[in-house]
């Protein structure tokens, strides 16, 4: 069984709990989140943007662990975030219109473009894509590898790579499937304050330097109410809506008997037969009238709902019977967001290090109830876009360009590099513990023969960085020695 951990965010801060338990697992205090996607979490830390004022705020996910470890201010006011990538990346929709990503180890600004012409409410990525929703009714699909090179080379003009211009109101919430959006496989959800949830598929090219596409509505679902919020299961079979009127529950296909005796079918609904589907949602009778938030477990067999009241319930997806409720006196300021993933090993999750296939030792296991994280990878966010300037690195360049022709410098430089990769001196400790590799790879011949392709491409990778250490150790000298020669004359 899945040891799964569900995030909801309140106005008190943002508090954990065991999915299937209801347990409070930890807490991150000192932050209003009042947007219904306001935070973000990976298996160490929770990000947070305060509703009242453009500040972040960064706590460790740890057992008892209430205090941001990080408060830094913001360029503007965000309205939304997401995390990509396990937490390598994290990108944010500005009030303004604006989406802006770092990276989170260094606290660098990949970009920061106009993407909407109201705040931006909503973003959701996959396989390198990433879809953003906005006030102004409008949805985008922005290629993240596309748009950020625009950015890093000084183009401002980037462009979505399609458009989703059929609500009439603003979008609330935005969902992109596993699949591949670009190559035509996965899906797009957006939910929006029109009453409806959309169902797209995007057709474009993407050659790495440009891409045009165009959005296709598969189906259009109808809801009695404003929809706040909408989950997918991974099967893609069902979509779940959090509306003003309650708990919804669509099945995307439906069984169908082409004639009598026939064996029934199984055909998606919506489409040019039936676009709008009005009937045939399920109802959570025993919901609260109005749903802010839902979030759906792994296998899809859990659904967490969360009133604007407070209220947060853990749902059978199979009886639509109410498990459980969870009862947090922290939860009375009104819960706005919903965030399921699976716990971490410090919360209970499971204790193998899947992501490079080994497992802790069972005395560690056992030794380590309930483990503790330390230390975090995550820094300060920048509030300006720093790459030096386009125009500064290039006369940079030139300069360095131009004292190198004029002296005897390069042939200086050539002879340099032909000396060190004879005297650079490669042993055990520049090759890295060879002990450590040989006591993790496999037997069989096939593995052997790649630890060994590895150790050749660390040897060149170290040879390289040396050279280039010791190279710039003399440009800098020569420029330093040219500097004083030039000041004392």
């Amino acid at each position: 069984m899945f040891t799964e951990i569900v995030g909801v965010g309140t106005r008190s801060g943002v508090h954990v709990y065991d999915l299937r338990r209801g347990t409070k697992l930890a807490q991150c205090t000192g932050v209003a989140v009042g947007g219904r996607q306001a935070f973000g979490m990976n298996d160490t830390w929770v990000v947070a943007a305060n509703e009242k004022k453009a500040m972040c705020h960064v706590y460790m996910l740890n057992r008892g662990d209430a205090s941001a470890k990080l408060t830094f201010p913001f360029p503007e006011e965000i309205a939304c975030m997401h995390v990509l990538d396990g937490g390598r990346y994290i990108a944010a929709g500005a009030r303004s219109g604006r989406i802006l990503m770092w990276a989170t180890a260094s606290g660098r600004m990949l970009g920061a473009w106009d993407a909407h012409y109201g705040a931006v409410t909503a973003l959701d990525s996959s396989d390198g894509v990433l879809v953003s929703g906005g006030e102004d009714a409008a949805a985008h699909v922005w290629v993240l590898s596309q748009a950020l090179d625009r950015l890093a080379r000084g183009d401002a003009a980037v462009t979505p790579l399609a458009s989703i211009t059929e609500h009439t109101m603003g979008i609330t919430a935005v969902r992109v499937t596993q699949a591949s959006v670009l190559a035509g496989r996965g899906r797009i959800y957006t939910a929006s304050r029109d009453h409806t949830c959309k169902l797209w598929r995007v057709h474009g090219e993407h050659d790495g330097e440009h891409s045009a596409g165009c959005a296709e509505l598969l189906a259009t679902l109808l809801y009695p109410a404003v929809v706040n919020d909408i989950a997918v299961d991974a099967g893609e079979t069902r979509v779940f809506a959090a509306t003003a009127a309650g708990l919804y529950q669509t099945s995307l296909y439906t069984y169908t008997q082409a004639r009598p005796g026939a064996a029934p079918e199984l055909t998606a609904r919506g489409g040019t037969g039936d676009v709008v589907v009005s009937e045939g949602h399920t109802e959570y009778v025993a919901a609260e009238a109005d749903v802010a938030a839902v979030g759906l477990s792994l296998d899809g067999t859990l659904l967490v709902s969360a009133a604007r009241g407070g209220a947060v319930r853990v749902w059978d997806t199979a009886s639509r019977q109410c498990l459980r409720t969870i009862s947090d006196k922290q939860l009375d300021s009104g819960a706005t967001q919903v965030s399921v993933r699976l716990a971490p090993p410090q919360l209970g999750g499971p204790r193998t290090l899947a992501s490079v296939g080994l497992t802790r030792p069972d005395s560690l296991a056992e030794a380590v109830v309930a483990p503790r994280i330390a230390a975090i990878s995550f820094a300060p966010l920048q509030r300006l876009l720093r790459d030096g300037g386009a125009t500064e690195a290039a006369a940079s360049e030139a300069a360095v360009r131009t004292r190198l022709a004029a002296t005897a410098a390069r042939e200086e430089m050539a002879r340099f590099d032909m000396r060190l990769n004879r005297e650079t001196p490669y042993g055990a400790t520049a090759r890295g513990d060879e002990r450590l590799l040989a006591a993790l790879q496999p037997s069989d011949g096939s593995a052997k023969k790649q630890v060994a392709d590895l150790l050749q491409q660390m040897e060149r990778l170290q040879r390289h960085n040396a050279r280039t250490r010791a190279l710039n150790d003399a440009l800098y000298q020569g420029a330093v020695s040219e500097w004083l020669s030039g000041h004392n004359a």
